[in-house]
């Protein structure tokens, strides 16, 4: 029975998984190693046509308008891609030119902005104190005042109330305008 297990392997040369001989050992003479053992070429298993079965013409119908579904199915989907590229590509495009337009904004702006500083200090240079002094000397013939030029006003005497005209006040008795008039008339 031990035989039998291995006949399966008879003609399979084992020779390759032994190990080697080492071409020295321990001195310098060069060992002869055996040839292996030529192999036997694996026998080639016999091939056989496979040939499809006949189909019917309802058996055919089937498969092309199965076809032609998955072919539908393809082509959708390449369409909706194709239309989402174009969407994204347009997308970008708009963004790209809105991003153009903000710069040529930005810039005018900023030109706008430096226009304006500059006018700015020339309207204060032209507005200053010591111009509108000099145009009021020389154009208009203007002075600058002295000290004998100054009135003042005495506000320390006693407050009075002059109507004028024949104009009189009556007095009502509770009346907070005839009260008002004789406070401040005091």
């Amino acid at each position: 029975m031990a035989t039998n297990k291995y006949n399966m392997y008879n003609g399979i040369d084992f020779s390759d998984f032994e190990p080697r001989p080492s071409s020295y050992e321990r001195n310098a003479a060069r060992k002869i190693a055996t040839a292996p053992a030529k192999r036997r070429a694996p026998q080639r298993p016999q091939l056989e046509i496979v040939r499809a079965p006949k189909r019917t013409s309802s058996q055919a119908r089937n498969e092309m308008r199965r076809t032609s579904l998955q072919t539908a199915k393809i082509l959708s989907v390449a369409v909706l891609l194709i239309a989402m590229l174009a969407t994204l590509l347009y997308g970008r495009l708009k963004a790209d030119e809105l991003d153009r337009e903000i710069s040529s904004l930005n810039t005018k702006l900023e030109a706008a902005q430096s226009e304006n500083v500059r006018l700015n200090m020339e309207i204060e240079s032209v507005i200053s104190l010591k111009n509108v002094e000099d145009y009021a000397q020389s154009q208009l013939g203007m002075v600058k005042m002295e000290a004998n030029q100054i009135e003042y006003i005495d506000l320390s005497g006693d407050d009075v109330v002059t109507l004028s005209g024949d104009k009189t006040v009556h007095k009502k008795v509770g009346s907070r305008t005839v009260t008002v008039m004789e406070y401040i008339g005091k």
